[in-house]
């Protein structure tokens, strides 16, 4: 028997061996690849879920800090209104104090406080032979807040709107601090001003 023969008839058996396994390949090939593909698709779906874990993780972590942070506002505003409250029940419980203002504010205007209070002979004085209604407001703390240029135009000005003789009394008090007369000066200038703009 010559090689040629020999040869030939090994690829006889090698492709009837082949038959048998190709037809095993051809029915398990197909099968496999697909399962590798649904893998492969399973794998990324696992790192697109695992991403959008991590986002939902930080999602909740950043609402968890904003309730906490919230929380912690609305801590503070509860305080602050309960401190609030009790200014408003601390105020209720003093008696009223009424403001009387004369005079105008002016950049060369300074305000000068004056405590006034009626006395009681006087609040009953007698008006065309009647007797005048006394006014509540004297049973209380008054003040007038003087716009003047110098001491003596306040006490003038203070003694015409609410003269002795109809039973005011009047006590000026002590100058305020350099910062209230700055403050006070301040806040005549912005109320000329605001007087020249409307003009």
């Amino acid at each position: 028997m010559s090689n040629t023969t020999l040869l030939l008839i090994a690829i006889g058996a090698i492709m009837l061996a082949a038959l048998p396994v190709a037809a095993i390949m051809k029915d398990f090939l197909p099968g496999f690849l697909e399962r590798s593909a649904g893998l492969e698709q399973l794998e990324n779906r696992i790192y697109v879920l695992h991403s959008e874990a991590h986002d939902l993780q930080d999602r909740g972590d950043a609402l968890v800090a904003r309730r906490n942070q919230q929380a912690s506002e609305k801590h503070r505003l509860e305080s602050d209104i309960r401190k609030m409250e009790k200014a408003i029940s601390d105020l209720a419980e003093q008696p009223p104090l009424f403001v009387h203002e004369v005079g105008e504010a002016a950049s060369n205007a300074s305000k000068y406080t004056v405590n006034v209070a009626r006395e009681t002979a006087a609040s009953q004085a007698r008006v065309g032979g009647e007797q005048a209604a006394a006014n509540p407001i004297w049973r209380y703390n008054n003040v007038i807040e003087v716009w003047a240029t110098s001491f003596e135009e306040a006490k003038q000005l203070a003694e015409t709107a609410f003269p002795f003789k109809l039973g005011f009394q009047k006590n000026f008090q002590k100058g305020g601090s350099l910062q209230e007369k700055m403050l006070a000066e301040a806040q005549a200038r912005a109320v000329a001003e605001a007087k020249t703009v409307a003009q």
